[in-house]
């Protein structure tokens, strides 16, 4: 074969590889594109607003559980409930006679809970009962205001001002003495009971 008919034959095969791109290259047409573009676009679509969804409900729930039922738990009737079994309780613990001691007590005692009520057990058998036995002490509480600290849905602190009035056989005449504490509270079985009683 001469140099001639090999060019002659090299053009018509790039003349005929020509001819048939057409068939060869597939260019899609813009309806095509469009619609890909929009299947592919709407396809994730679900799937997000699944998880948005997801999301939302977890994040309400977590709202319900930490914000919104504890307000419920701790709103205007649950803080009066506090401060009133604050004040009773206060009156009970402070208010003793030697002839109804041991009913004072044994009163007292099923308005306390925790560390309290085993210190208020030790100090009433140790210091209260001898002294109020042997002295003849009789102390009557009385609340003058009481207002709440805090609340939560198990735990509480109130502050209670109390006049306290003593009288013994060596001193007949009421001895009247202006108090002021914080009255913690804890609920146990349902009902709010004395985990502490500072004096301020």
């Amino acid at each position: 074969m001469t140099v001639a008919e090999a060019t002659a034959a090299q053009c018509a095969e790039d003349a005929d590889i020509r001819a048939h791109a057409d068939e060869l290259l597939v260019v899609p047409t813009p309806g095509v594109v469009g619609r890909t573009k929009a299947l592919l676009a709407a396809r994730p679509k679900p799937f997000f607003l699944g998880l948005i969804l997801a999301v939302t409900a977890v994040l309400a729930t977590m709202l319900y559980v930490t914000a919104y039922r504890p307000i419920q738990q701790s709103g205007d009737a649950a803080g009066d409930a506090v401060v009133r079994a604050a004040s009773s309780a206060t009156v009970a613990l402070l208010s003793y006679g030697p002839e109804t001691l041991d009913q004072d007590i044994e009163r007292s005692r099923v308005l306390m809970s925790g560390e309290f009520l085993t210190y208020y057990s030790k100090f009433t058998t140790d210091v209260v009962a001898p002294a109020v036995r042997t002295k003849g002490i009789k102390a009557t509480a009385q609340v003058m205001n009481a207002g709440l600290m805090e609340i939560r849905p198990n735990d509480a602190k109130v502050l209670v001002f109390l006049n306290q009035e003593t009288v013994s056989r060596e001193r007949p005449e009421p001895a009247l003495t202006a108090s002021c504490v914080v009255v913690s509270l804890a609920k146990v079985d349902n009902e709010w009971r004395v985990s502490a009683l500072d004096p301020v």
